[in-house]
C-alpha cells in the first residue's frame, strides 16, 4: 500500500518579493543590466513611462507587451506574475514562419484578452487548440 502525503501551507500574503507589476518589471529590469533609459528605448517609452510603472503611479500596464518583449520576459508573468518569468522558445510568436507582429490575432485587443478570468483565458486556449487542430487535420 502506498500512502501519499501532502502538506498545505496557506499564507495571507504572497511569499516572493515581485508581488506587483513595478517589482517584476524592476526586478526584471536589473536582472537584464538595463537602466530605465536604456528599457525605455527598447520598449519605444519614455523614461518618465518606465519610472512611473517602476513606483507604481501609472497603475494600468498597458504596454506590458512591449516591456515583456524588450526584457523578454513572458508578458503574464509581467503582467500579472502567473507562469514562468522566462519566455519558452516555442512561444515568441515572431519567429514563427509567416508572422510579421508580434499580436497574432490583429482582430482581437490584447488588453481585452488580459482582462478575461484566467479560468475564462484557459477555456478559450483549449478552444483554440482544438479549432487548430482541426484545420490541421483538413489539409
Amino acid at each position: 500500500m502506498i500512502t501519499v502525503i501532502t502538506n498545505v501551507i496557506a499564507f495571507d500574503r504572497s511569499i516572493t518579493f515581485v508581488n506587483t507589476f513595478a517589482t517584476r518589471l524592476r526586478y526584471a529590469r536589473n536582472l537584464r543590466g538595463l537602466t530605465q533609459k536604456e528599457l525605455a528605448r527598447a520598449s519605444g517609452l519614455s523614461q518618465g513611462a518606465i519610472g512611473n510603472y517602476e513606483t507604481d503611479s501609472r497603475r494600468s500596464p498597458k504596454d506590458v507587451f512591449r516591456l515583456a518583449e524588450a526584457l523578454d520576459v513572458a508578458p503574464a508573468w509581467l503582467a500579472m506574475g502567473t507562469g514562468p518569468m522566462e519566455v519558452q522558445p516555442a512561444h515568441h510568436v515572431a519567429d514563427l514562419p509567416h508572422s510579421k507582429a508580434a499580436w497574432p490575432l490583429p482582430g482581437i485587443d490584447p488588453e481585452r484578452l488580459w482582462a478575461l478570468t484566467a479560468q475564462q483565458r484557459e477555456f478559450l486556449a483549449k478552444s483554440l487548440a482544438g479549432m487548430i487542430a482541426a484545420m490541421e487535420s483538413e489539409k
